[in-house]
């Protein structure tokens, strides 16, 4: 069976893709700071998404997203896996509302995870 050495190659990595999983987490890192600094109320939680999005690809060259962003501020935030297609990260955001962000980049294949939460 393959699975044994499939799962193998998944855990050890070469200095190489040490190198591009650092890379990716860094790219996502700088884009969640970015919108944090960037976060106004009455700014719907789209465009914290197309923040996001924006920044990891002008700057960190990610053109894809690892998995559907999840933006949701107030009750939102409590949603789980909000920001599809259902809901589809539409809310304006109230002032001193808790946003939570979960988004991540991919990076030449590598995918990373980032969840933050703070106020608007």
């Amino acid at each position: 069976s393959l699975h044994p050495l499939l799962c193998e190659a998944r855990v050890t990595k070469t200095k190489t893709e040490i190198n591009l999983l650092r890379q990716a987490c860094l790219i996502t890192s700088r884009a969640h700071v970015y919108v944090m600094r960037h976060i106004k109320p009455k700014m719907t939680e789209r465009q914290l998404e197309a923040l996001f999005k924006g920044y990891t690809y002008y700057y960190g060259g990610a053109r894809h997203q690892a998995y559907e962003c999840i933006c949701g501020s107030g009750h939102h935030g409590s949603i789980l896996h909000y920001g599809h297609a259902g809901y589809p990260n539409d809310k304006v955001i109230g002032d001193g509302e808790t946003v939570v962000l979960d988004m991540g980049s991919e990076y030449l294949g590598y995918a990373t995870d980032i969840t933050c939460s703070y106020p608007a």
